[in-house]
């Protein structure tokens, strides 16, 4: 009898690690790096409200942008970003625009994995009903979240928002009542400055 493949929710890639393996050096490769889907592990979004806010995920581990681990159903980078998305802060987004392409050896320097961040504008905030993972949704102004942002790596995260609002095209806000105004670009100096750039590496 043949055996029933992976579920359809299941992530391709479990993140389990190899016995004795080191920290984790992450790469930033700019947002030109196309690496096969095959080899992509994760999607995460910087999301940008009509009025220039991050929309924000609530999650056990403090607030972070939208994204997770490439699922079987999940056809590439762009369908891993939007599902996660839509299940962490029931929004849906416009076109998606690449910000920045990192690479890990979390599996071992022989085996290289990627991770995709998007820059997107939402098109339309649903009705919050809970979400997968995430207890609620938060918008914040690029810095407050910055600011309140506790991840391991700050600079790095410092680095893909600069990265994203610098990418993003200018486009029509979400379909909701609000104000219409383009998100404001911060200077680099602002953001990015002294943060991780293309084919800097960072160790987690």
């Amino acid at each position: 009898m043949t055996s029933p493949g992976p579920a359809a929710d299941e992530d391709r890639r479990p993140t389990r690690r190899r016995p004795g393996a080191g920290p984790t050096a992450l790469t930033c490769l700019g947002p030109a790096a196309r690496p096969a889907f095959d080899a992509v592990t994760s999607a995460s979004v910087v999301v940008v409200a009509d009025d220039g806010r991050l929309l924000l995920a609530d999650l056990a581990r403090g607030l972070d942008l939208p994204g997770g681990h490439v699922q079987w159903r999940d056809t590439c980078a762009e369908d891993a970003a939007r599902r996660e998305t839509l299940e962490e802060v029931s929004a849906e987004l416009g076109d998606l625009t690449v910000a920045e392409v990192i690479e890990s050896d979390y599996f071992g320097a022989d085996d290289p994995t990627y991770m995709v961040i998007f820059a997107a504008r939402v098109r339309r905030l649903l009705p919050w009903a809970g979400g997968h993972e995430s207890a609620g949704r938060v918008l914040l102004s690029p810095a407050d979240f910055l600011d309140a942002y506790r991840g391991t790596r700050p600079e790095l995260m410092r680095h893909l928002v600069a990265a994203a609002l610098a990418v993003l095209p200018p486009g029509a806000g979400p379909r909701r009542a609000g104000p219409h105004g383009a998100p404001p670009r911060r200077p680099k100096s602002d953001i990015g400055a002294h943060d991780p750039a293309e084919g800097d590496t960072v160790t987690l």
